[in-house]
């Protein structure tokens, strides 16, 4: 309990820097200060991870959680941070490297854990690569990041709801067709088969992409993500939004959710398109809906908005595939986001050691148990979680989703996109999404005037973004 008192009062004290800004001489060498995004994984991992590692080695460590960090990370950097560790979705961190605001890694991931294991080989394969980033002018290559998560989205679905009535979890989108209409027809209307919401319409990208992967396939969703064209080059790289070319496995796959979703609105809850994100938890929490499309926080937040435990079992499905027989694919939510060390931090040693420990068995499975489905980015094959998935249905089906299926994500150290964005180039434009109005207007015309309205738009602006982005092309 002392150790709890400590945090939270030194956190009172230092983390009020983020609202005043304050100086050089308000920092305490010796003494970590960690900022983490106020996000649906709430604070009880930080808690239980920063208390552990204080009890193990003796430092002090204090921690706040923020959902605004991304409006105050650039003056946090620039001029006098008050963290020496900032854990966020959405971190510009290539253009920050570029600039020399991040520490250098490297000594991080040549480094050993408590665990007697080499840092680096306990980042996911997936991930090593994109944690390095080659500075243009120096030319030399460094780790600039840490990464945060790994993760899953898809439909999470009622496990009771589904045994009470007989439902099988579909295995093909075919299924899940079929399986909407049953919902409907068994229990007479009373349950609607999803719950969605406008505030957040994008969690559709989460089945829409596993779909675009299989249909499209690895190499020409590869050829995709480098934003050059089928000659190999950034000139022709428009054409990858082409919905009859390169793009048009995507367009398919939004079509194959405009068809289920936005054509059968008594299959979601009643003006979904203009729902509140409350407003379709809630509906799914008490079993007016069977099915929520949602990223691997969908537990732990749909609880800490209701403020009680679900009453039934949850679970994620691997996403229903187009094909029969297919391998499930999984779009990594979280993927992109990281951890980093601010180069004017007094403590970045300190601070590397505290990643360090964060890639231990200890760190892995508290952030698990406590985030109740999120798992780090570091690779969980050698640690036994029996003990945590024997009692948490929805844990279990975020392992098995990352154990069983190919995982893939957007994350990219692509120049184009480190410079323009990754919601202004990929892969809805702009981050014009169609759901909502696709929903709240189904015509015949819709899906095919989105994408030539979004193919003219990438074309019109190709140019512009490859000199912006100091490519050869």
């Amino acid at each position: 309990m002392k150790a709890n008192k400590l945090v939270f009062a030194l956190s009172a004290i230092l983390c009020a820097g983020v609202l005043s800004g304050c100086g050089e001489e308000e920092r305490e060498p010796g003494v970590l200060s960690i900022m983490a995004y106020n996000g649906g994984y709430g604070n009880e991992w930080l808690e239980a991870i920063c208390n552990k590692y204080m009890e193990e080695t003796g430092n002090i460590v204090t921690y706040d959680t923020d959902s605004t960090i991304l409006s105050k990370i650039e003056n946090q950097l620039t001029q006098t941070s008050d963290y020496d560790i900032f854990m966020s979705h959405g971190l510009s961190w290539q253009s920050y490297a570029e600039r020399g605001l991040l520490a250098d890694l490297d000594d991080l991931y040549d480094s050993t854990n408590r665990d007697g294991d080499k840092f680096s080989d306990r980042v996911i394969d997936e991930a090593l690569d994109l944690c390095k980033y080659e500075n243009r002018d120096s030319g030399e290559t460094h780790y600039y990041k840490v990464p945060f998560t790994q993760g899953a989205g898809g439909l999470v679905y009622n496990m009771d709801m589904f045994e009470q009535y007989g439902w099988e979890v579909p295995e093909t989108y075919d299924d899940l067709v079929a399986l909407c209409a049953k919902i409907k027809a068994d229990t007479k209307g009373t349950v609607t088969p999803f719950a969605w919401s406008k505030d957040r319409d994008y969690y559709w990208d989460y089945p829409i992409y596993a779909w675009w992967y299989e249909l499209a396939g690895e190499d020409t969703y590869n050829q995709w993500l480098s934003l050059k064209g089928d000659d190999g080059t950034y000139a022709t790289g428009y054409e990858n939004f082409n919905p009859d070319g390169d793009y048009a496995a995507f367009k398919q796959a939004f079509t194959m959710w405009y068809d289920l979703v936005a054509e059968n609105s008594d299959y979601s809850n009643d003006r979904a398109y203009s729902a509140s994100l409350i407003t379709a938890q809630n509906l799914f929490y008490t079993g007016k809906a069977a099915m929520i499309p949602y990223g691997q926080w969908a537990k732990k937040e749909i609880e800490l908005t209701e403020k009680k435990d679900f009453t039934f079992d949850i679970a994620m499905m691997p996403t229903p595939t187009v094909r029969e027989g297919a391998t499930h694919n999984n779009f990594m939510v979280g993927f992109g986001d990281s951890m980093i060390i601010p180069e004017n931090s007094p403590n970045k040693e300190l601070a590397k050691d505290f990643l360090r420990f964060m890639s231990t068995e200890f760190a892995c499975k508290a952030f698990v148990e406590q985030a109740r489905g999120p798992f780090l980015a570091f690779d969980y094959s050698d640690i036994d979680m029996a003990d945590i998935t024997a009692s948490d249905t929805y844990i279990a089906s975020i392992k098995n989703i990352l154990e069983t299926c190919n995982n893939f994500s957007t994350a990219s150290n692509n120049p184009i996109l480190v410079t323009m964005g990754d919601t202004v180039v990929q892969p809805w434009v702009n981050n014009q999404r169609y759901y909502v109005t696709s929903a709240s207007n189904p015509t015949d015309s819709a899906v095919d005037d989105a994408f030539t309205t979004l193919y003219n738009y990438v074309k019109n602006n190709w140019s512009s973004w490859l000199r912006g982005s100091g490519v050869d092309y």
